[in-house]
């Protein structure tokens, strides 16, 4: 009491007003002796710069990876896989010969700099910390084993969510009278269910993030608007209730969705590995006036190819670095190209191409890109992300309409199985070349 009332004291003889009894103003600093002293009129820090319904992150997390990579190593994911170049993180994360250096908050310098020491002395390596189990830390199997998959934890994200909410999330189109209607969130449920069966007779233990046509999260779009308005003003300047309830719509199915599966995976599942189930589609000419294209082909997708305008979000930024500390990218790497090769040889499909804006090449096989997706960023896990044929292709939309049937039919001319069963297939055959090998 006596310390404060002689703060007042002090305040008032320098004209400096003084608010709550026991608080000093903003505008009194203590020094290092304890002397109080006048500061220069300080600017508030910005609201940090976050993804959409993304939180302020603890820089404190990333204190268990010191010292556990070479300088060599993270420049090179770094910039081989992650980013687009060096430009993608100019002014964000500065890399010297025994740290790097890494801004807490991007709009606010003076928020400080997170410090991530290399590992110098390839003697003195540490375990790293993950919640999953890497392959090579598994138990090892015999060549003639006929479960090759025991022991692997795997987590099936059926990509959207389908039924009802189709719509909202833009991922249904009819075409023609009396036909089925193509949801994304409904073809692949079928496949997750597939998997889920074919996997565990493989000797897998399978989690699905949802087994319904429902939403995990339990928020809904009216609860989203205050939030979309304040991204929207923070990130756009501007705020018209058109695009507010249209980013309210999206932070919905999107956003907290994807976050709340990631809460499932990372904190109840803790899978050795996810798969995110889509399909792809080709864009329409006219939205309105859905018509079939010509296009049909497949990639995989892995964690990657992060732009400057992503990287200055302070969340995305130390999500991004957690995966280069985990080492994910040799997991996912050589487990999406062997599933690739063989869901090719099953789907017969050609490789779909990025520019190297949104996607980016990371080795030979041309089934296989870098991408930067909420799903295959925020599941802390290595992730293979699945975008195989074209649903608004005539030969899938055909495929769609002849449903789960057993044995072969003709579609242009090839006997085929039933869509959702070649996709699994696809996978499963992938997933099991890459466990012998490794295991």
């Amino acid at each position: 009491m006596r310390n404060t009332l002689f703060a007042r004291f002090l305040a008032v003889a320098l004209g400096i007003s003084i608010g709550t009894p026991g608080l000093i103003s903003s505008s009194l600093d203590k020094s290092i002796t304890g002397t109080l002293v006048v500061a220069a009129n300080k600017t508030p820090a910005p609201h940090p710069k976050l993804a959409r319904l993304g939180k302020k992150p603890d820089w404190s997390t990333l204190d268990k990876y010191q010292r556990t990579i070479t300088r060599a190593e993270f420049q090179r994911l770094l910039d081989h896989c992650y980013t687009r170049s060096g430009a993608d993180y100019k002014g964000l994360i500065q890399v010297f010969e025994d740290r790097a250096r890494i801004i807490k908050q991007s709009n606010h310098p003076e928020g400080g700099w997170y410090e991530l020491h290399f590992l110098t002395d390839r003697r003195k390596t540490k375990e790293i910390e993950r919640d999953w189990t890497a392959p090579w830390q598994m138990e090892k199997l015999p060549r003639n084993e006929n479960q090759p998959l025991k022991g692997i934890h795997i987590a099936i994200d059926p990509g959207h969510i389908g039924g009802e909410w189709a719509d909202i999330e833009g991922r249904k189109y009819t075409i023609g009278e009396d036909t089925i209607p193509v949801q994304e969130g409904e073809m692949t449920l079928k496949v997750a269910k597939i998997l889920q069966r074919d996997l565990t007779s493989l000797g897998a233990k399978i989690t699905l993030t949802r087994t319904t046509e429902e939403p995990v999260t339990k928020l809904r779009t009216e609860d989203l608007t205050k939030e979309a308005r304040l991204w929207l003003l923070e990130n756009k300047g501007l705020a018209p209730d058109s695009l507010v309830e249209a980013t309210a719509r999206r932070m919905f199915y999107v956003s907290s969705e994807i976050r709340e599966r990631a809460v499932l995976v990372n904190e109840e599942i803790k899978p050795d590995l996810a798969l995110c189930l889509h399909f792809d589609a080709s864009p329409w000419k006219n939205p309105y006036k859905p018509a079939f294209r010509d296009v049909n082909h497949l990639h995989l997708l892995i964690n990657g190819c992060y732009s400057y305008g992503e990287v200055s979000e302070d969340d995305t930024r130390i999500e991004m670095l957690e995966r280069i500390l985990q080492r994910v990218y040799y997991y996912e790497l050589r487990m999406a190209e062997e599933i690739a090769n063989s869901m090719a040889r099953e789907t017969r499909l050609p490789p779909f191409s990025y520019n190297g804006s949104s996607g980016k090449s990371v080795n030979s096989n041309p089934y296989v890109w870098s991408r930067n997706l909420l799903a295959n960023r925020k599941f802390m896990c290595p992730v293979v992300f699945f975008e195989p044929y074209c649903m608004n292709n005539k030969e899938v939309h055909s495929r769609v309409q002849a449903g789960e049937y057993r044995g072969l039919k003709e579609f242009g001319g090839i006997y085929k199985k039933n869509i959702f069963q070649e996709y699994a297939d696809g996978v499963t055959t992938g997933l099991v070349n890459y466990f012998r090998k490794v295991r």
